[in-house]
């Protein structure tokens, strides 16, 4: 069984995780954390491993955190070489959680991982070029494709 652990700074995960509900409902496979000033590094660090070493013996945790190279990922970095029972994806954003959250158990780890990957990126784009190519085409047109 799949358990996501959203990770960030401050109160985004929590942010995230409301998101989540409000669109698809309550979901019990989703935990949070966020970094905040009043936690240090260390106390941080034990926080989130207990997060991740509370796992039922069928979980496998995926760690969804916000941004690569930030404390955040880097703890967990650290949990994974010690632990290395968990996979961390960072980059989050909500196309990503809502692609591998509500994929269920329909896909293997490695393909939901994939296809959040994808649906990340996909989710990323600049209206204003986006607008800028399709000023003076039909409505048809406006459809994109790769």
């Amino acid at each position: 069984m799949k358990h996501f652990l959203i990770a960030t700074h401050g109160e985004l995960s929590k942010a995230f995780i409301e998101t989540l509900e409000l669109i698809a409902g309550k979901t019990s496979n989703v935990s949070y954390f966020g970094m905040t000033k009043l936690k240090s590094g260390d106390l941080a660090k034990e926080e989130l491993k207990k997060i991740l070493t509370a796992k039922k013996e069928d979980e496998h945790f995926i760690v969804l955190t916000d941004v690569f190279g930030g404390s955040v990922t880097n703890i967990c970095t650290e949990l994974l070489m010690e632990h290395k029972d968990f996979d961390i994806i960072t980059g989050l954003n909500l196309p990503m959680m809502l692609t591998m959250i509500l994929s269920g158990d329909e896909l293997s780890i490695k393909d939901m991982i994939n296809e959040g990957v994808r649906s990340a990126k996909e989710g990323i784009i600049h209206i204003n070029k986006l607008v800028e190519t399709q000023e003076g085409r039909e409505e048809d047109d406006l459809i994109i494709t790769d």
